[in-house]
């Protein structure tokens, strides 16, 4: 083709009166400067818009008019208009201004336009109450219309009432006449329409005269659009005449000029209008004569009845296409488009690229010998279509891209060269775009044609290679059919295949056949498929499981007639799934139930109970002094030390229940490490559970022989029973639990009843002492930081370690809670050490990932400082860290300092030494002096942060927190002040030159990964 410019339009219709008109006047102005139109479109949806996104055409046009909009039937994606940006080929917009990339609009201006027609309304013919019609959510034009309907109203004066805003569905003529019967229903209290469209228009005229009214006696009406109609419609109607001429010669003009390198200033050109009075809104209509009127009319009803017989025949004749398409077995381009487009392609989406950057030719023809893209060539999307292959055009050509697409499947594009519709001013009259829909629909059963006969080869091939049975059974004659795999699952049970349906039932299980007769029974009546697993059994007691599914064929009654299915040989699954159904629910080193089976037989104990009104009872056992048999002779021998307890605290409760009914009703369970459960069942007497108990306590007076030796352990036992201690298993497993720990701090080797009083708080302490042991075993301990900044530049200049317990059993633990209790029990130790080495770990992985060093401080025990070799603790870590001294600052409190003053000046001068920071937590709850902090080798003084929470209204803390700090500058020491909240907290300290701040307001103790985020400052 020649090289003129090639226009690419991107509009969702090409027909009616809008669309048409703007369309056929852009194709002249192209063709008077021999340059090609392309079109490009995808299904437009009015309920609901799918944007238009693909980048196609985009490297082979060389400039863009779009004729859609946000608010259009086809919106055009972001994606794409980006593409189209950076290609930097000019785009103008008909009909609406684009705000999301740089392009020049060439708008209708339909603000004056529509507020001039409402001036009029009220100016010329009196009316105040003047109620708008259209569908704002349509279009841009009719959002803009409506404002100039509201800023009528503001001129005037008139205040807008929302009772008389009437959104209709659609621009059309159908829409308007139901938006009158909704005003009729309402009750009218308006004297004026203003309607979006002269569609609207004529809609209302319809309802409102219908119901009786007067146009424009009772009610005045001007519509919008000045469509051929408006001037002859019943009531001849006032309208707003827009030049859809001017419109797209405006567009085209912009355009070209871009093409060929002229710089334009300006965004945008408004086209004029003009307002069109007529009888409809009060104005004198032209006289006709009758004889006129009836000539025009006479004329007018020949033409539209020659109009449409020509449409009819045109439906008629793409209905005789379209069923011969459907005939053939594949869709065809040729027949769909040949007869009245010289050339086309059709391209697919390639298959192998699942990002949609390609299509590859699938069918092509010409009517006039002229060469077509050969099938397999594949085209980039930003190329299509393929102007090489394109045939020169006529004068009334122009090449026409639309997505093949729909709501179930996106295929591709089809390209044709097409001649301009004679009857493109019609609405919804555009064949070729119904073709189009066919066309996907036609593809889409070609594609569900294809998989069926994969599904169908695939189903061939598995019939002859799977180890799957395959069975046939007509029901109308009762016969099973089987193919030849079938015979191998009945050889393994010695039985013949079964040639009828009685002759299969008598194979199975006698506790499966009710079964699998109700799941048969459910497909035949209620189109359920079939899936059953049950067992087959042999001549010799053979047991087979299999599984079996199946499906119905029906005749038209709905009728089942044959079914036809699978049957599997799944008795390795079955094994498969017992051994694994007993690893789930069984402590793998004693055997014993775990505590999930233990929690479901108590639910099937319960119900027994309930039924039969007998109690239940819950012994929770620990061993003592476990840890330090498994710590001393090893983990080996402690598994072999909870092997033999579990046959022993079996052998118990068989010695002690006398029935083996009540053996049957009783379960020893191991929850994990050193940690038994029995639960009693039908327990009429509660000394039973006690019996057993005792008989446990017993037994362990005996000692356990392990590897040659004689081990000594003790059992403590916290005993609970149901329905009186409780009414499910946690919560009497808990109070067991209970139980079983104060018989631990009663000395141990004993049994404990719960009550009320077990429930205390000496026992909650003690089982947090209990969990606090396991937690850093448990890893449950974790720490979280809290950054200290400098009050002057607002840096990081330090980061205070703080811990926290997550417990598995109590959620996050407040330190509050535990740490005095860690003091009492003297787990403090482990835990510090543990906290100490923590911090220097991960302060030393900020300092080799790149972050500024800054000290780390962590709080330390009165117990820590007493301890002996505090020191070489301190260093030991130190060094295994790799951590400089400088970076650690450790913090005690006031009370400690004080507490052994000659004892904690050595310790602290030893660390001073080294070249670790000593700074005082909590100053000023203390009573310590000023000669005495002279000796201490501390370099900071951290200020308690009751005095720093209300020193903004307290006058008193205000004072206190002035003196500490002017009496630490004194001394040369730096201050932080904690626990700040406020600015206002912030903006006085740093008015008393307080050195450093840490609080809320500027940092929450966090996690070391978020910590990160604020070293950044530093």
């Amino acid at each position: 083709m020649d090289k003129n410019k090639k226009i690419g339009l991107i509009s969702p219709f090409l027909d009616g009166d809008y669309y048409g008109r703007i369309f056929i006047n852009l194709q002249q102005q192209i063709q008077n400067t021999q340059s090609s139109l392309f079109t490009f479109q995808a299904r437009a949806s009015v309920n609901n818009p799918v944007s238009f996104h693909y980048p196609v055409g985009t490297d082979v046009m060389d400039g863009w008019l779009l004729m859609t909009n946000p608010q259009s039937v086809l919106p055009l994606d972001k994606v794409l208009l980006d593409k189209m940006e950076k290609t930097g080929k000019p785009i103008v917009t008909v009909g609406y201004q684009e705000d999301s990339i740089p392009s020049y609009g060439v708008i209708i201006d339909n603000v004056q336009s529509a507020k001039d027609a409402v001036l009029h309304l009220m100016e010329e013919h009196g009316h105040q109450r003047i109620a708008f019609v259209g569908s704002i959510h349509e279009h841009l034009d009719m959002k803009d219309r409506y404002t100039g309907y509201l800023e009528a109203l503001s001129q005037s004066g008139v205040p807008y009432e929302e009772a008389l805003f009437y959104q209709s569905n659609d621009a059309l003529r159908q829409s308007g006449y139901e938006v009158a019967k909704r005003m009729v229903a309402a009750g009218i209290d308006f004297t004026a329409i203003f309607a979006a469209t002269d569609f609207n228009a004529m809609g209302l005229i319809d309802g409102l005269t219908e119901a009786g009214y007067r146009v424009p006696e009772d009610i005045a009406v001007i519509g919008f659009d000045d469509i051929p109609s408006a001037q002859d419609f019943k009531v001849p109607l006032s309208t707003v005449k827009q030049s859809f001429e001017d419109l797209a010669k405006a567009s085209f003009d912009v355009l070209y000029r871009k093409m060929n390198g002229e710089t334009i200033i300006s965004e945008h050109t408004k086209i004029k209008t003009n307002l069109i009075c007529r009888t409809s809104c009060g104005c004198a209509a032209q006289v006709k004569t009758s004889t006129e009127e009836d000539v025009q009319n006479q004329n007018q009803l020949l033409g539209t009845r020659a109009n449409l017989e020509n449409i009819i025949k045109r439906y008629d004749n793409f209905v005789e296409k379209w069923a011969t398409s459907a005939r053939e077995k594949k869709f065809r381009l040729s027949n769909m488009f040949g007869e009245k487009n010289q050339w086309g392609c059709l391209a697919l989406w390639d298959k192998n690229d699942k990002e949609k950057k390609h299509v590859v030719i699938a069918q092509a023809f010409s009517n006039h010998d002229d060469p077509v893209p050969p099938t397999g060539l594949r085209v980039p999307i930003e190329q299509f279509p393929p102007i090489d292959w394109l045939p020169q055009m006529k004068d009334d050509e122009f090449v026409r891209v639309q997505s093949v697409r729909n709501e179930r499947g996106d295929w591709g594009f089809i390209a044709i060269v097409s001649n301009v519709d004679e009857y493109i001013l019609i609405s919804s009259a555009d064949i070729t775009q119904v073709s189009f829909t066919i066309s996907a629909a036609a593809l889409e059963r070609d594609d569900l044609f294809e998989q069926t006969q994969s599904i169908a080869e695939q189903l061939e091939i598995v019939s002859r290679s799977t180890n799957d049975g395959i069975w046939d059974w007509d029901t109308e004659t009762n016969r099973i059919r089987w193919n030849v795999r079938s015979k191998d699952i009945f050889n393994a049970i010695h039985q013949e295949l079964p040639a009828d349906t009685q002759a299969f039932l008598n194979l199975i299980h006698p506790a499966d056949v009710t079964d699998v007769v109700n799941q048969i029974q459910m497909l035949k009546d209620k189109n359920v498929p079939l899936k059953v697993e049950f067992r087959l059994h042999g001549k010799t007691g053979e047991e087979l499981w299999v599984y079996v599914t199946g499906d119905a064929i029906r005749n038209d009654k709905g009728k089942s007639i044959r079914i036809i299915g699978s049957i599997t040989n799944i008795t390795e699954k079955k094994k498969t799934e017992e051994k694994i159904r007993h690893l789930a629910f069984h402590d793998s080193l004693t055997g014993l139930p775990n505590r999930e089976m233990a929690k479901e037989r108590w639910d099937s104990y319960k119900k027994n109970a309930i039924y039969h009104n007998y109690k239940l009872g819950i012994l929770m056992i620990d061993l003592d002094r476990f840890k330090v048999i498994n710590d001393t002779l090893g983990h080996l021998a402690g598994d072999q030390l909870l092997q033999k307890v579990a046959k022993s605290l079996t052998r118990s409760v068989k010695e002690t229940l006398n029935t083996k009914d009540e053996q049957k009703q009783s379960t020893v369970s191991r929850l994990g490490g050193d940690e038994f459960i029995i639960l009693l069942s039908s327990i009429k007497d509660v000394n039973k559970v006690y019996r057993v108990a005792e008989q446990i306590i017993s037994k362990f007076k005996q000692p356990f022989i392990i590897q040659n030796q004689e081990i000594f352990t003790s059992a403590s036992i916290g005993v609970s029973i149901y329905p009186d201690n409780g009414g499910d298993f946690d919560e009497l497993s808990r109070r067991a639990d209970m139980a079983m720990y104060k018989a631990k701090e009663n000395g141990k080797s004993q049994m404990e009843m719960y009550t009320s009083d077990v429930d205390s708080q000496t026992t909650k302490r003690f089982l947090l002492e209990n969990r606090m042991r396991k937690a850093l075993d448990n890893k449950e301990l974790i720490l979280n930081y809290q950054t200290i900044v400098d009050m002057k530049t607002n840096e990081v200049t330090g980061v205070e370690a703080l811990i926290r317990w997550n417990s598995p059993e109590q959620g996050l633990i407040s330190p509050l809670d535990f740490i005095p209790i860690a003091e009492e029990t003297g787990l403090i130790i482990p835990i510090g050490t543990w906290v100490l080495k923590e911090a220097c770990l991960q302060n030393k992985k900020w300092i080799d990932k790149g972050f500024k060093p800054v000290p780390i401080s962590v709080n330390i025990s009165p117990k820590q400082l007493e301890q002996e070799g505090f020191v070489q603790t301190v260093t030991t870590i130190l060094e295994e860290t790799d951590l400089s001294p400088s970076f650690l600052c450790l913090e005690i409190t006031e009370s400690m300092a004080i507490k052994n003053v000659k004892n904690s000046i050595n310790i602290l001068r030893e660390l001073g030494k080294s070249g670790v920071q000593i700074a005082i937590d909590d100053f000023g709850t203390g009573y310590s002096s000023l000669a005495m902090l002279k000796h201490l080798p501390i370099t900071n003084i951290k200020i308690d942060k009751s005095f720093v929470r209300d020193m903004d209204d307290d006058m008193d803390n205000a004072a206190i927190v002035r003196a500490i700090i002017s009496m630490a500058n004194s001394l040369e020491l730096t201050v932080t002040a904690e626990g700040v909240e406020k600015a206002a907290q912030r903006d006085i300290l740093k008015e008393e030159n307080c050195t450093y701040a840490q609080g809320f307001y500027f940092s929450r103790p966090i996690v070391a990964e978020k910590t990160e985020h604020y070293l950044l400052r530093s």
